[in-house]
């Protein structure tokens, strides 16, 4: 029995034990005394203690082996290594790359100074000295009334009265510019013109029926009446004066050469350093200046453009502005040249003189700038005027002398301008340019018949425009920048009287464009603006005795043309 009780005790005593030890034991990194551990000092004494004490000062972490901190230590510690090692590695790979890349920059450096004379001597042979640019007309147009009259731009014509609304699509001109400088003495230009064109033809008409009697019996014959007419057919008394139906045709618009040295080379004269002799196919001295000083030719015609002087001309002239201290007072264009306009052959046993000049009373920064006034004149023969026909007397039907003459004042600033012009002519407005975009079909050679006829109409306009018919006209144009916005508003106004030696003309005319332009950007802007062209006069009946020295013509009803009112679309794309 005491044994028993003896080993009972034992094994109770050993199990207090083995738990003792347990309890003892060290814990797990993840219990608290795992973790850091802040230490403290005593200066006096040395002695490091785990808590804070009187005279202690903070000593510092500790942190035990295997606990979590110390890993993470570690591994942010190798980590960095890792970074360290990487970042060498791309150090080292990027200064290979940058040696390379000094040695290929250097083989280059050395092909490019090798082919650099070739290169350059090919751009300054021909990048430097060949320019190409291109210029688009486009527009629609929408008629609320129609009538005869001139055509609003260049190659644009209607059907006559009776077809309001006609509206068409139109690309009317398409230009590309070729300029040459060969040498700082010569230049040249070359521009293409691609233009709408209009059918010509021959018309033939049945006149009578004849009964021949011959031996043989009896025959019926026919006289038979053709006319070389200039225009197309359009409706029963209408057609277009003009010459290829809708398509592109194809012409010189310029071609010329400049010599611009001679006043700095030859003659040495200061104040006209830039001026020039241009022989060829070249601006007219008015049209070309006046559509830049007004800026919206792409919209209507100038006035004597409008009129009938023909924007190119085929001759020699001399050219260019007047300045001191790099201020120009004055500006000139004065020529010789053909009596035919650029798209028709020379057959005039004369030569028409043709000059313009500018006066800047207050000196002008550019050509167009500021106060500026102009003077306009232009004197020549028709065309018709041939060797032979020059030799018969009193043959002024054919040989009258035409002039042109135009005094302008223009003031241009920074956002507006304005244009004042009056206009004189002698025999300078023909049927032909009255008739240029819409006209009767008898004013072209095809002879209208019955009651609706314009024979007799176009009879009495012929007498109207004789040889001897004396223009007056005036013009009013300008535009002004809408502040903040891309878009300008202008107009143009036009007073004309094509025959002055006649009291009561019914052919007196007024003429408007008033419109906004958009201007997109530099290369590109569009415009909507309304024109017409109204005959002031109220209807009446043309008397049969009113052209002196005329053959005398019956009278005529209702005298004074319809007018002719538009909204148009334009657009113009230059680079």
């Amino acid at each position: 029995m005491r044994r028993t009780i003896r080993m009972v005790a034992l094994s109770m005593l050993g199990a207090a034990l083995m738990l003792s030890a347990v309890a003892m034991a060290p814990r797990l990194a993840e219990s608290s005394e795992a973790r850091s551990i802040t230490l403290y000092t005593d200066p006096a004494t040395g002695q490091v203690f785990t808590k804070r004490c009187k005279r202690c000062v903070r000593l510092g972490e500790y942190v035990p082996a295997g606990s979590t901190q110390e890993i993470e230590r570690k591994v942010e510690l190798k980590t960095q290594q890792q970074l360290d090692q990487q970042r060498a590695a791309m150090q080292a790979e990027e200064a290979q790359r940058a040696a390379q890349q000094q040695q290929w920059n250097a083989e280059m450096a050395k092909q490019v100074s090798e082919i650099q004379p070739f290169a350059t001597e090919f751009g300054d042979r021909w990048y430097k000295k060949i320019s190409v640019g291109t210029l688009i007309y486009a527009d629609y147009r929408y008629y609320t009334h129609t009538g005869f009259g001139p055509q609003f731009l260049t190659q644009e014509v209607w059907p006559g009265p009776g077809n309001n609304s006609f509206n068409s699509f139109d690309i009317t001109r398409t230009y590309l510019d070729f300029k040459f400088t060969p040498t700082d003495d010569v230049s040249a230009r070359v521009t293409p013109n691609m233009y709408v064109m209009i059918n010509t033809g021959t018309t033939c008409t049945a006149t009578s029926t004849t009964k021949v009697t011959t031996p043989t019996g009896g025959k019926a014959t026919t006289t038979t009446k053709c006319v070389a007419s200039s225009g197309d057919k359009s409706g029963v008394n209408t057609g277009f004066g003009q010459t290829v139906d809708g398509n592109l045709g194809f012409r010189v618009k310029y071609t010329y050469l400049d010599y611009n040295t001679f006043f700095q080379k030859v003659l040495k004269v200061a104040a006209m350093h830039d001026d020039k002799f241009t022989f060829g196919q070249q601006q007219n001295p008015l049209v070309d200046w006046e559509e830049n000083l007004w800026g919206f030719r792409y919209t209507a015609l100038t006035p004597w453009n409008y009129l009938s002087l023909s924007s190119s001309q085929v001759g020699v002239a001399m050219k260019g502005p007047i300045k001191f201290n790099e201020k120009q007072y004055a500006d000139y264009d004065v020529g010789v040249y053909d009596d035919a306009s650029f798209h028709a052959i020379e057959q005039s046993a004369y030569k028409q003189v043709m000059g313009r000049v500018t006066v800047n009373p207050f000196g002008a920064n550019s050509r167009y700038d500021g106060l500026g006034l102009t003077g306009f004149y232009d004197y020549g023969y028709s065309n018709k005027c041939t060797p032979d026909e020059n030799e018969l007397t009193n043959n002024n039907g054919t040989c009258g002398h035409i002039a042109r003459a135009a005094g302008i004042a223009h003031y241009t600033a920074e956002t507006w301008g304005i244009i004042g012009e009056w206009d004189y002519g002698h025999n300078a407005f023909s049927s032909g340019n009255l008739f240029s975009g819409s006209g009767p079909s008898d004013a072209i050679g095809i002879v209208s018949t019955g009651p609706s006829s314009f024979a007799p109409w176009n009879k009495m306009v012929g007498g109207i425009l004789n040889s001897q018919a004396v223009q007056m006209g005036a013009d009013l144009m300008g535009h002004y920048d809408i502040p903040h916005t891309p878009f300008t508003a202008f107009g143009l106004l036009q007073w004309f009287q094509p025959n002055t030696r006649i009291a009561k003309d019914p052919l007196d005319f007024t003429r408007y464009d008033l419109g906004v332009q958009w201007l997109i950007n530099k290369y590109f802007r569009v415009a909507f603006d309304s024109q017409a062209i109204q005959y002031y006069h109220s209807q009446f009946t043309y008397p049969a005795t009113a052209v002196p020295g005329q053959p005398k013509t019956a009278a005529v009803p209702f005298a004074v043309p319809r007018d002719t009112h538009a909204f148009f679309l334009n657009l113009e794309f230059r680079y």
